[in-house]
């Protein structure tokens, strides 16, 4: 048997909402607190689990050794880069958005930690393959609980628009709420 990553049967159910939406919107969340980095981790953190109870599409995982819902060994193959890939330009994507849409120059580590904070939840998962064991197994437990029952796999246009629409949401709504100032900033900042 091949020794490697095993990430536990107890992890099953959907893998999670598009990782760029959480940091987005762990991100705007953290642009109302800029002063407070801690309390911006954690309101992005817990976001998480409240994006994850609407129902959601998530792009497929080729790779059994990153589907929580196989559990295989990690296996260094082409479905596992190519995941990797996919999920690590999904998180930067989401990140360089957030900088882009809600940080200023004074704010950018803030929001940074909202986005971070947004998308721990769906690393941890990995963690715990390695280490299952508390406090991960506890929160895995209450994850796969706040997860929307309800998927939308077959219903790949509904699952991307509605994500898109949440993001247009919550982000019009922190523009109007900060009466657009960090949009003004944040492309001053880029330019």
């Amino acid at each position: 048997m091949e020794r490697g990553l095993l990430i536990r049967p107890e992890t099953t159910g959907s893998n999670g909402m598009i990782l760029s939406t959480h940091a987005l919107v762990g991100a705007a969340i953290a642009s109302f607190v800029p002063s407070h980095p801690a309390t911006a981790f954690a309101l992005g953190f817990a976001s998480h689990f409240v994006l994850d109870a609407i129902p959601h599409w998530d792009y497929p995982i080729q790779s059994a050794s990153l589907d929580p819902k196989v559990g295989a060994p990690l296996r260094f193959d082409r479905a596992l880069v190519q995941d990797a890939l996919t999920i690590g330009f999904d998180g930067l994507f989401g990140v360089i958005g957030a900088l882009l849409l809600f940080a200023s120059v004074e704010t950018r580590w803030v929001v940074l930690l909202g986005a971070f904070g947004a998308m721990l939840p769906d690393a941890l998962l990995f963690v715990y393959g390695l280490w299952p064991h508390e406090p991960l197994k506890s929160l895995q437990r209450f994850h796969r609980w706040c997860h929307s029952k309800r998927e939308l796999k077959d219903r790949v246009c509904l699952g991307i628009v509605s994500q898109l629409f949440l993001i247009i949401v919550v982000t019009a709504a922190t523009m109007a709420a900060h009466n657009g100032s960090f949009l003004a900033s944040a492309f001053a900042a880029a330019g």
